[in-house]
């Protein structure tokens, strides 16, 4: 029988997302680490773009609502460096929720291992991660990430789709 796991960090060292590879070939990642573990959650470039959505989307509100002060950008320190290595995917992600418990913002992944039991989404057995952050941890992720997708394959200037080394085929010359 398969072994849910489920790792917590508060205040971690380190939350960010990664890339290995090519631009038009990377392979996405979340890292978490503390003390000396590290999680490794693989996901989707859209769905690193639309976790720095969530977290922007959110991080308004809380300013909204609760009259918090967010750290400007250019005010805190971007973590840059590299994920930490060696690494292997701890689990695939499935689900994602961003919340707020009005001091810290909360961030949880849940998917699947590899090479584990087929299950889906809905089963309770998924392997999950869960983070607490400071505003400040919260803000530097959404920089990172939005560096991150953006150093991707640039626009082709006739279609805007991701063009490459190699080219691409684009409907306008069709």
């Amino acid at each position: 029988m398969y072994q849910q796991q489920r790792y917590v960090f508060d205040s971690p060292d380190r939350f960010v997302v990664g890339t290995v590879g090519q631009p038009g070939e990377r392979d996405f990642y979340l890292q978490a680490s503390s003390r000396g573990q590290v999680v490794t959650v693989g996901l989707e470039k859209a769905e690193v773009s639309a976790l720095a959505e969530g977290l922007t989307t959110l991080l308004t509100q809380v300013r909204r609502a609760a009259g918090v002060d967010l750290p400007e950008a250019r005010e805190i320190y971007v973590d840059l460096a590299p994920l930490d290595a060696p690494f292997e995917e701890d689990f695939h992600l499935g689900q994602l929720t961003v919340s707020w418990d009005g001091k810290r913002v909360l961030v949880e992944a849940a998917g699947t291992a590899p090479g584990g039991p087929a299950r889906t989404e809905g089963d309770a057995e998924l392997d999950t991660l869960q983070v607490s952050l400071s505003l400040d941890q919260t803000t530097a992720f959404v920089e990172r990430a939005r560096s991150i997708v953006a150093a991707g394959r640039p626009p082709c200037v006739l279609c805007g789709r991701p063009d490459g080394p190699s080219g691409h085929f684009c409907p306008r010359l069709n």
